[in-house]
C-alpha cells in the first residue's frame, strides 16, 4: 500500500511538472486552461495504468519502456500544441531524462532516511509496551517518509526544469537539425546512464538479493553527485548553445552594420560630390539668371512680358535645387532633404530643427547611421496611422554632451525584447529587419552614450520618443 501511494504521488508530481515544461516551450493548440490539465491528466493515466504495470510486470527492457515514455509524450504533444517536431523531441527527451536520473538521487536519500529512521527506531522501541503503538508509529515514519520524498523528487524536478526553461532564452529561435541534436545528445546520455543505474542497482549473489549501496557504501555519495553532474552537464549544454546563438547574432548584426556604414559612406561621398556640383551651378544659373533679367529690362513690347514669365519659371525650378535645411554639413543636408520628401509623401509633417555638431568629434557617418535609422524608423510608423500624423527631429548641446531627439505618431503595440530591452521588429523576416534600433544605440555607445524611449498616450494615437546621447570623445566599439 505505501509502495502504491508513494508510484502514484511520484506520478502526479510528473503530470504538474512536465505540463508547466510543455507550456515553456511549445505553442497550444488550445487554451492553456485546457492545454495544461489535458497534458496532466493524459500523462498520469497513462503512467498509472502503463507505466505502473510495467515496471511490476517487466513487460519492456528498461530501453523500450524509456523509448515508450519518449513516444507518448511526443504523442500528447502532436494532440495538444502545435507541431514542432524537433523542439518537441528536445523537451519529450530532456524531460524523461531529467526526471529518470532525479529518481536516483531520491533513491539514495530514501536509504538514508531507512538508516535514520532505524535508529530512531531503536529509542523509541524501549518506550512502546503495546503493538498497537507500534502500528501507529510505523504508520507514522511511513507517511513522513513518503511525504518527505515526494517533496524531495517536486523540488528537484521543479528547479531543474525550471532552470532548463529559464536559461532556454531563445525559444522562437529556428533551429536546424544539427543544433537541436547538440542539445538533444546530453539528455540522451543522461537517459542511457540512469538506464545502466537501474540494472546496477539490485545485485543477485547466491539467490540472495541485496542492493548496490548495502555492497559498495561509496556508491551512496557517488551516484547522486554523479546524477547532479549529468544534470549539469544538461543545464551547461542549453546556455553554451544560447550562448552560441547571441554570439553568431551579434556577429551577424555587425557584419550588417559594417556593410551599412560601407555603403552609406560610399553614398555620403557621392553625395558631398553632388552636393559641391548643385551649388557650383545654382549659383551659375543665378548669374545667367541676373545676366538674362538685366537683358529683359531693357527691351520693351510683348516680348518682355513673355520673357519675364518664362524667367521667373527658371528661377522657380532653379530654387528647388535649394535643400530646405542648412545643418552645417553637407550630409546631413542632404539626409533630411530625402527624408522629408520621403516622410511627404506619406502625407506626414516633417520638422525639423538639426544643427551638425562641427565642434564635436563626432563622425558625420555615425550621425549619418544614427539620422537615417532613426527617421526611416519613424516615417514607417507613422505611415500606418491614419489621419493627421507628424515627425519632429530636433538637436541640442548639454555641456560635451550631443542630443539628438526623434518623435512620431504611432499606431498598436510595440513589444519590447527581453534581452536587448529595444523594440522587436513587427516585419516577419526579423533577421533581416529590426536592427536599426540597435544601430543606432551601437553608435551612441561608441560615443560612451545610450538612447532612451518614452511612449505618451494622446487619445487615439501613441507619440513614440528616441533620445539618443552621444559624447564628444568616442571608444572604439
Amino acid at each position: 500500500m505505501y509502495e502504491t501511494g508513494l508510484s502514484f504521488s511520484i506520478y502526479l508530481v510528473n503530470s504538474i511538472v512536465g505540463s508547466i515544461y510543455m507550456q515553456k516551450f511549445l505553442r497550444e493548440k488550445y487554451q492553456k486552461k485546457i492545454a495544461l490539465p489535458a497534458w496532466a491528466g493524459l500523462y498520469f493515466i497513462v503512467q498509472s495504468l502503463v507505466f505502473d504495470r510495467i515496471d511490476r510486470l517487466n513487460l519492456f527492457h528498461d530501453l523500450m519502456g524509456a523509448l515508450a515514455d519518449i513516444a507518448f509524450i511526443l504523442l500528447f504533444q502532436m494532440l495538444l500544441y502545435h507541431k514542432d517536431f524537433l523542439r518537441q523531441l528536445f523537451v519529450a527527451v530532456s524531460f524523461v531524462a531529467g526526471k529518470e536520473i532525479i529518481k536516483y538521487i531520491i533513491m539514495v536519500i530514501n536509504y538514508g532516511q531507512d538508516w535514520v529512521i532505524t535508529k530512531f527506531s531503536v529509542v523509541l522501541l524501549k518506550k512502546i509496551t503495546t503493538m498497537e503503538e507500534v502500528e501507529i508509529w510505523s504508520c507514522i515514519f511511513a507517511a513522513a517518509r513518503g511525504f518527505v520524498l515526494v517533496l524531495l523528487y517536486a523540488l528537484l524536478l521543479s528547479v531543474y526544469f525550471s532552470i532548463i526553461s529559464r536559461k532556454f532564452v531563445r525559444k522562437n529561435y529556428q533551429f536546424r537539425i544539427h543544433e537541436y541534436a547538440f542539445l538533444i545528445l546530453p539528455s540522451a546520455a543522461t537517459l542511457c546512464i540512469s538506464i545502466t543505474l537501474k540494472t546496477l542497482v539490485v545485485i543477485v549473489e547466491n539467490g540472495t538479493a541485496t542492493t548496490m549501496f548495502e555492497k559498495i557504501p561509496a556508491t551512496m555519495f557517488w551516484v547522486p553527485f554523479i546524477c547532479l553532474l549529468l544534470l549539469g552537464v544538461a543545464i551547461a549544454s542549453v546556455m553554451l548553445f544560447q550562448k552560441l546563438i547571441q554570439l553568431s547574432e551579434e556577429e551577424r548584426k555587425r557584419s550588417i552594420l559594417e556593410n551599412q556604414m560601407m555603403q552609406m559612406q560610399r553614398e555620403m561621398e557621392e553625395i558631398q560630390d553632388i552636393y559641391a556640383d548643385m551649388r557650383g551651378l545654382r549659383h551659375d544659373m543665378r548669374g545667367h539668371l541676373e545676366s538674362i533679367a538685366a537683358l529683359i529690362r531693357r527691351t520693351a513690347g510683348k516680348d518682355r512680358e513673355e520673357l519675364g514669365n518664362y524667367i521667373e519659371k527658371m528661377e522657380t525650378t532653379v530654387s528647388r535645387l535649394d535643400f530646405a535645411y542648412r545643418t552645417g554639413n553637407p550630409i546631413t543636408d542632404v539626409i533630411l532633404h530625402q527624408k522629408k520628401q520621403e516622410a511627404e509623401k506619406q502625407n506626414i509633417s516633417f520638422e525639423a530643427d538639426f544643427i551638425y555638431p562641427d565642434k564635436q568629434q563626432i563622425d558625420v557617418y555615425d550621425i549619418g547611421i544614427v539620422l537615417n535609422n532613426a527617421l526611416e524608423n519613424a516615417i514607417e510608423a507613422g505611415s500606418t496611422v491614419p489621419g493627421k500624423k507628424s515627425i519632429s527631429l530636433r538637436s541640442y548641446m548639454k555641456g560635451n554632451l550631443f542630443f539628438i531627439e526623434v518623435e512620431n505618431d504611432f499606431g498598436g503595440e510595440i513589444i519590447f525584447g527581453s534581452e536587448t530591452g529595444l523594440p522587436i521588429s513587427s516585419k516577419e523576416d526579423k533577421k533581416l529587419h529590426g536592427l536599426g534600433m540597435e544601430n543606432i544605440q551601437r553608435c551612441a555607445k561608441k560615443y560612451m552614450g545610450d538612447i532612451d524611449i518614452t511612449i505618451r498616450n494622446m487619445g487615439d494615437r501613441k507619440k513614440f520618443n528616441l533620445t539618443i546621447m552621444m559624447y564628444e570623445k568616442y571608444s572604439t566599439p
